[in-house]
Parts: structure tokens; C-alpha cells; sequence
């Protein structure tokens, strides 16, 4: 990590309408990049696309701010530029079908000792990536051979732009975020003095969500829980919504997890529960191994098995690089008998 201290002094402006004096702002610049690799395969003769590999890259940059505000409050502010690859600079187009660039983890915030009152987006309350896979890497699935079923965000809209306020206390913080229309993605954050007509801006539904995360005052414990609900805006449907709890013990060199969670598709009408239990074992100061098992089932009769997905990752920690190796084995993908498929991947990481 590498830090600066910025002095600034910023005229007050009507323009602007900031007033700061020799404002004194601790400024830190981080980042991370890396480059992965993945071959994964199926054996169904009736799948168009049986197998793929090739190189995949992510890299982001960071930065966030903190100082004292003149009316004896502190406050924090940053943003992320994530590019990752198969995309132009800054353009949030790309080649990939799923390619993404922008910003994320955007945020103003308001800091009164352990109570924090912000606005932004990707910040608090995240039940996304909460699961037992504590080596490995990625979302619970193999994508691009089928379309899987096990749950990940939680009908969270975390990553949308908000209200939220964290309360901090001896074991743990509790977290709320309020998103006014979280459906309708980047459009919720057009440029700023740019009018978008109120169809595009407006046209998703309101959304919160409510989480916990801390130890309850134990060593070695994690426990994480939240709930959302995304009001649907057709009249004769019900609210999306997601609940999920996850806990882990850490007893040494040893990590225990267990993750329950489920989503209600108001549309569809789709239950889904999704089962996770994970073991990591550090077998000295750099290398590690885990074992992940995420079981899904769903109440449409379209999907009638369970999908198992069993993750075995073998992690090499040198310092300020990180390797990983990852091995999936995903069954009933879909909740479909005898969609099966495998995946092998790298993943070679570093921060500064």
C-alpha cells in the first residue's frame, strides 16, 4: 500500500459549493491485479459449447480519503476503477459478454465514533460472496457451460447506489442500506447536472437490505446475516428477497464454515435454498488447502435435482504474490440430471 498525505486548500466556491481552509486529507492509493486461467469442459453431447479455456485478467485501482469535517465529525470518501480484460479504457464496453469497467465501491460517508451514515454504492451490507470456499477463488459455480442455480448475491443490491448507516458495537456492526431503484443499473448514476428522462432513471424498484457481521465477542468466530427485499413494481407479483446466515471457526491452523441462505424470485415464483460447508487447513506459512461443497435445490418441477458443486484449492502465499489452483466439479448443473461439467483454475494475484 502506498500512501500519501495531501495537504489541500480549496477555495470556497458558489460553483461548487465547498468551503475548506488548509483542509489536511489522508489520501491512500491502493490496487490489485490479476491474471487467471481456466479449462473447463462438459461431456453432454446435447451442450453447444462443451469446453473453453483461455486467459482472463481483473485489475482495479483505489483510492479513499479520511479527515476531520469543521463541525467536529470525521469523515471517508473513495472510489474503485475496476478494467477487466477484453475491455476498452474507462468505455464499460468490451468484447466478452459479460465485460464490465467503471467505478464500484463509491462513497461519502459520515463518521460519529462507531456510527457511519453514507451514500454510495458496493459498500456495506454485502451479502454477496458470503460462503465457505475460504482458499479458492470466484463465485460458487463453473460459468459458461451451464447456467447454474446456486445463490450468490442474495437478491442484494449492494453494488447499487444508496442510503446506508453501520452501527459498530462490542462483536460485531449492523448494517442498512436503502436503494430507490436498484433495477435500473448504471442509470441510477447518470453524470452529475446530465437529465435522463424519468423512465430510465426511475425504472427500477426500491430495494434494502439489512446485515450483521462480527465475532459476538468469541476468538476464532465469524458470523455473518442479512436479509433483502426488492419491491417489484408489476402489479400480482411478489418482492424479490434473500436471507442468508453464514458462520466460521478458525481453531489454529484449521477454518471451519457453514453457509445457509435463500432467494424468492417474485416473478417466477422460485424458491431456492443453497447449503454451503468448507475446511481450510494451513499447512505451513504459505501454503494452504480447502475443501468447499455448495449444495442448491429449487421448488420448480423443471428443476428437480439438487446441484452439487464440490471446489478443492491448493493456495501458495509468496509474499506479495498469491497462487492459487482450483478444482470444481459441479453435478446436476440447473438443477438438470446429467448436466455435469469440471472446471480447472489459476489464479495469480498481487496488491500494491
Amino acid at each position: 500500500m502506498k500512501k500519501m498525505l495531501l495537504t489541500t486548500a480549496l477555495v470556497g466556491s458558489l460553483v461548487s459549493g465547498i468551503s475548506s481552509a488548509n483542509a489536511e486529507v489522508k489520501t491512500s492509493v491502493t490496487g490489485n491485479l490479476a491474471i487467471s486461467y481456466f479449462a473447463a469442459g462438459s461431456d453432454s453431447t446435447s451442450q453447444t459449447s462443451k469446453s473453453y479455456n483461455g486467459f482472463g485478467t481483473e485489475s482495479q485501482i483505489n483510492l479513499a480519503g479520511t479527515g476531520d469535517l469543521n463541525n467536529g465529525l470525521k469523515y471517508a470518501a473513495g472510489f474503485s476503477w475496476e478494467i477487466d480484460g477484453g475491455e476498452s479504457l474507462g468505455s464499460g464496453t468490451g468484447t466478452a459478454a459479460n465485460a464490465k469497467s467503471g467505478t464500484e465501491g463509491t462513497y461519502i460517508e459520515f463518521i460519529n465514533g462507531k456510527t457511519v451514515v453514507g451514500v454510495g454504492a458496493d459498500r456495506v451490507a454485502n451479502l454477496d460472496g458470503i460462503g465457505s470456499n475460504f482458499v479458492g477463488f470466484g463465485y460458487r459455480y463453473i460459468s459458461g457451460i451451464y447456467t447454474s442455480i446456486a445463490n450468490t448475491t442474495y437478491n442484494d443490491a449492494y453494488n447499487q447506489f444508496g442510503v446506508y448507516a453501520k452501527q459498530g458495537f462490542d462483536g460485531g456492526s449492523f448494517a442498512v442500506v436503502y436503494t430507490p431503484n436498484s433495477g435500473a443499473t448504471t442509470a441510477v448514476t447518470d453524470d452529475i447536472g446530465v437529465s435522463s428522462a424519468k423512465s430510465t432513471v426511475d425504472a427500477g424498484p426500491s430495494s434494502f437490505t439489512v446485515g450483521f457481521q462480527g465475532n459476538l465477542g468469541v476468538k476464532g468466530l465469524g458470523v455473518k446475516a442479512g436479509y433483502a427485499s426488492e419491491t417489484k413494481l408489476a402489479a400480482g407479483y411478489k418482492d424479490n428477497t434473500g436471507n442468508v446466515v453464514s458462520v466460521d471457526y478458525q481453531m489454529g491452523a484449521t477454518k471451519v464454515g457453514l453457509t445457509r441462505g435463500t432467494t424468492t424470485n417474485g416473478y417466477t415464483n422460485e424458491d431456492r435454498t443453497t447449503l454451503e460447508a468448507g475446511i481450510a487447513q494451513a499447512l505451513s506459512d504459505t501454503t494452504s488447502v480447502g475443501l468447499a461443497y455448495t449444495r442448491t435445490d429449487s421448488n420448480l418441477a423443471a428443476k428437480p435435482e439438487n446441484e452439487v458443486i464440490v471446489t478443492a484449492s491448493v493456495g501458495y502465499n509468496m509474499g506479495p504474490v498469491a497462487l492459487t489452483l482450483q478444482y470444481k466439479d459441479s453435478r446436476d448443473t440447473g438443477g438438470v440430471a446429467g448436466q455435469d461439467a469440471t472446471q480447472l483454475g489459476m489464479y495469480l494475484g498481487t496488491k500494491f
